[in-house]
């Protein structure tokens, strides 16, 4: 409880007063998620993201599904210095959909990106991929089979 404490008064000290989900800058919406820091935020999520992700934890029944880790810090926990190391970029905005890129150290350089798509007025996150080390797609883990 305590790091995540930590973890959001350091991301809401980069993020200025700008701290929520935003209908213009889908770079806002990502650090207010990495801000919530708790992948159970879904709020966050897309519809399709969310359907995928209520299904897993539905099928898995109180014990660890189709995702294993945090995927917004690519590990189970987080390195002290995380949340200074963590850089935000937009590298799309058209029309409903964006893409950002986030970079960071967490046992190592990380880079993941962000797809997001503008519903209900705001932008969410429909997808996350990992870059850097382990790659990975979260739509695609989600999607699988139950191991």
């Amino acid at each position: 409880m305590q790091r995540r404490a930590v973890l959001a008064l350091a991301l809401g000290l980069l993020a200025g007063p700008a701290f929520a989900q935003s209908a213009t800058d889908p770079v806002e919406t990502v650090r207010a998620f990495y801000a919530a820091d708790d992948i159970n935020a879904v709020r966050f999520y897309a519809k399709s993201l969310r359907a995928l992700y209520e299904r897993d934890q539905r099928e898995a029944k109180g014990e660890v599904g189709r995702l294993g880790f945090a995927f917004h810090v690519n590990g189970q926990d987080t390195e002290p210095g995380f949340a200074k190391s963590l850089a935000l970029a937009s590298l799309s905005n058209e029309g409903d959909r964006a893409e950002v890129r986030a970079t960071f150290r967490n046992g190592g350089p990380q880079e993941l990106r962000y797809n997001l798509v503008r519903e209900a007025g705001a932008w969410r996150i429909a997808n996350v991929r990992s870059l850097k080390g382990e790659t990975w797609d979260l739509v695609a883990i989600l999607s699988a089979p139950l191991p």
